[in-house]
């Protein structure tokens, strides 16, 4: 069961197109696998596209994106609401695709056939091809059971998507299809928590800041 979604600004900004290319990939490999945000999703479509049938010049209502986001939020809608035609997003999550469709085009289904790079002891990471923004890095990173990540902050965004097993830090437990978007107020070491390894799908923006010397001096090679 996913218990961490995406936020009500990044389902706006997914359905706005303002996202970028990395993190717009992570968010369409969350959705192919999370009914609930796809369907949030398609009601952010379906409101926006009647905003712009009804709208002509008019100034908006300065409370117009508070009532949009309520909307968005509103649980009360089914799944089985949401007009197909509205977005293909919420179809395909109901699939309950096991490898998000976008990543499976780029590695295959089959994790341990991908050429992972040692990072360290307990870890390692697969650059992925995606075209990025300037100082985005979209990767997949492998945890061995216990693995503990150094302590970091984050100079920009770090956007995580569960795909196998799980991890934990001072925020919580994520799971498989769990969603981590965490910024520059996040201070943690996440640790892949059960005897099962973690691997998850991760977009950053900007270097992450180590705490300890080592991982400091790693830092430049591993690209992290």
């Amino acid at each position: 069961m996913i218990n961490h979604h995406l936020s009500d600004e990044m389902i706006m900004a997914f359905g706005a197109g303002t996202l970028s290319a990395g993190q717009a990939f992570l968010v369409a490999c969350h959705l192919d696998i999370c009914p609930h945000c796809a369907a949030r999703v398609a009601e952010a479509e379906m409101i926006g596209g009647a905003m712009i049938e009804t709208c002509d010049e008019a100034s908006l209502s300065d409370d117009l994106f508070d009532r949009i986001l309520m909307d968005i939020d509103d649980d009360s809608m089914p799944l089985s609401a949401t007009p197909a035609s509205a977005s293909g997003w919420a179809e395909r999550a109901l699939g309950q695709v096991s490898t998000p469709r976008l990543l499976e085009a780029l590695v295959g289904s089959d994790y341990d056939a991908i050429k992972w790079r040692s990072v360290g002891p307990g870890i390692k990471q697969y650059l992925l091809p995606v075209e990025d923004s300037e100082g985005e890095k979209v990767r997949l990173l492998r945890l061995s059971p216990g693995f503990v990540t150094p302590e970091h902050s984050h100079h920009g965004s770090e956007l995580t998507l569960v795909l196998k097993g799980s991890f934990s830090d001072d925020t919580g437990r994520y799971c498989v299809g769990d969603i981590q978007d965490a910024d520059e107020e996040t201070h943690h070491h996440p640790m892949a928590d059960t005897e099962e390894e973690c691997i998850c799908l991760v977009c950053t923006d900007a270097p992450l800041e180590f705490k300890g010397m080592i991982p400091k001096l790693l830092q430049p090679i591993l690209g992290i």
